[in-house]
């Protein structure tokens, strides 16, 4: 399981690259920041590289997303953090 932790109200994150190994079956988890919601989207021209496209971080907490599709490619996908002040952009690889 990869621990990520969003670090301010404008979506920036501890690890804005974070590899996770396909065969392996690791997750992401995303903390949320300062007792705030945000939002993970996986809306760029590649999809998500997991069963949901968006996960919705609640306040004060986190969410997994479950390990990635047998089907995806051994790639990176761009993913937005949406903050309740603004929005960044970090990246997943997909490993085999």
């Amino acid at each position: 399981m990869k621990q990520v932790h969003i670090t301010s109200s404008v979506g920036d994150v501890d690890l804005p690259t974070v590899t996770v190994s396909k065969s392996g079956s690791e997750e992401v988890t995303w903390h949320s920041h300062a007792n705030k919601p945000a939002q993970i989207r996986f809306d760029s021209p590649d999809g998500s590289p997991f069963q949901k496209a968006t996960f919705d971080v609640p306040a004060g907490g986190s969410i997994s997303s479950g390990p990635s599709l047998s089907h995806v490619a051994h790639k990176s996908y761009k993913y937005t953090v949406v903050g309740p002040d603004g929005e960044n952009d970090p990246v997943v690889i997909v490993d085999n």
